[in-house]
């Protein structure tokens, strides 16, 4: 029986009632629809929202029955998931409307909270900023589908971004998606039953049959005599007298270019021939981060792009330009023995270790203008990535370097000059700061390497 009003008026009957559910207070209550009134003429639903527990009414969309609202509504309730902007009580909009733009603030949240890497996460913001909520940051995340999705990643290949952009593009996506899946207060924003990223591809694809999407073809390997002649010209036209010396690290120790530049002398080891990767060169970007009319200040991060340190050992013929190097770092003759520097390496490594309450030296934080760099720019801080790039550049052209092969790709150069050597892929592995199965993806093809095998048994049938 419908409860009497107290003005007098006639009830209003609903004209449908879900289950009995009880508030957070103890009172029991159900959903109910009514019938079109002056205020709402396609009829409401009410019900007690989750977040707050007061009355809320939802009035259905363009081309959604009443019918079609109230089971929507009983299984958002049941299955705890979040329902988008509705109306109070009082018929004003509830604050906080989940759209995707509150649920990429929400993403963005999350990876602060995982403590992901500050440049993955404006990586990520950038992203969003730039592709996503443009096209469907006001879309509510109840209507998100995979028309929504895939015309995000159409307008990106439209753009002619690269495929590992795209594939950063759809790998944002797919991070909102597990966002709006996750429990919380409150419920759920979308039930794990729908997938908003259904049929949507954007993963990188191999150009090869049987390939890894990492795979390096061998015309994008530099050959070694390359490498030599890219070392030769760099002492010619190079901008710092290190150049060439970094190019033969990267080029026979398998080090990216921000850990190249975060080399420190306390890094070396003389007396074992050893490099300890243990931190990354890193300047932000122009723009917001750094603050408009801002210096760009960079900073030595504490751990590898793989956040794991390793230790990888450097030639022979490398050996007297280290000990240089580290001798002007740690203010020393130029000339000084192996053992002197060494003995300074071990002076400062237990300097430093004696400032943490964990005893190693690599979690000492010094500052930048006191570290001891190995590879320093004109103001004594390593240089940015941009710096280099245009230093590269000069020595490439003087040098015919392909253009098609990056300065980075001087790693696979290390990897595949050890595998000649006759070192494993395991140990080229840990040396090269990779999974043995990821570092072998980027020189094999499975099929292939199966069909040269079995081509001696073939030629016999």
């Amino acid at each position: 029986m419908a409860r009497p009003r107290k003005d007098g008026k006639p009830a209003v009957r609903a004209l449908r009632v879900g289950r009995e559910r009880i508030s957070a207070s103890g009172k029991k209550w159900r959903v109910r629809s009514y019938a079109s009134t002056d205020g709402a003429p396609y009829g409401r639903v009410v019900y007690l929202a989750p977040t707050t527990g007061k009355p809320t009414s939802a009035v259905p969309k363009l081309g959604q029955t009443l019918d079609e609202l109230f089971d929507q509504v009983e299984r958002a309730l049941t299955l705890k998931v979040a329902m988008g902007s509705t109306v109070d009580g009082d018929g004003q909009p509830e604050p906080g409307c989940r759209d995707i733009d509150a649920l990429s603030k929400m993403y963005l949240d999350y990876l602060r909270l995982k403590g992901r890497d500050d440049d993955y996460i404006v990586n990520r913001a950038s992203i969003l900023r730039k592709w996503i909520l443009p096209m469907i940051g006001s879309v509510l995340v109840a209507d998100w589908c995979s028309e929504h999705s895939q015309s995000v990643i159409t307008k990106a290949r439209a753009g002619e971004l690269g495929p590992a952009r795209v594939a950063d593009i759809g790998s944002t996506l797919s991070g909102m998606r597990k966002t709006a899946w996750r429990r919380r207060p409150g419920g759920r924003w979308l039930s794990p039953d729908e997938n908003p990223m259904e049929e949507v591809e954007y993963s990188r694809v191999a150009t090869r049959q049987g390939a890894s999407r990492n795979y390096v073809p061998p015309q994008r390997r530099p050959a070694t005599s390359s490498v030599e002649k890219a070392i030769q010209a760099a002492a010619e036209v190079g901008r710092w007298v290190w150049l060439p010396f970094i190019i033969s690290i990267a080029a026979f120790c398998a080090l990216r270019l921000s850990e190249q530049l975060g080399l420190r002398a306390v890094d070396v080891d003389l007396r074992s021939r050893l490099l300890d990767v243990n931190g990354a060169w890193s300047v932000p970007p122009s723009g917001k981060r750094a603050g408009q009319g801002k210096v760009r200040v960079g900073q030595r991060k504490p751990h590898p792009k793989n956040k794991m340190w390793r230790t990888v050992p450097y030639r022979g013929s490398q050996h007297d330009m280290l000990r240089r190097l580290c001798a002007l770092a740690l203010d020393l003759p130029e000339g000084a023995e192996t053992e002197a520097v060494a003995d300074a390496i071990d002076a400062e490594r237990e300097r430093r270790a004696a400032l943490v309450s964990t005893g190693d030296w690599r979690e000492a934080r010094v500052s930048v203008a006191d570290e001891c760099w190995l590879f320093p720019g004109e103001d004594g801080q390593p240089p940015t990535s941009e710096q280099f790039n245009a230093a590269w550049h000069v020595v490439r052209d003087a040098c015919d370097w392909p253009k098609y092969i990056p300065y980075k790709n001087l790693r696979h150069h290390a990897a595949l000059w050890w595998k000649e050597l006759g070192f494993a892929w395991e140990t080229i592995a840990a040396w090269d700061g990779h999974s043995v199965r990821t570092l072998m993806s980027y020189y094999l093809i499975a099929s292939e390497d199966a069909t040269r095998k079995a081509r001696t048994k073939l030629d016999l049938l």
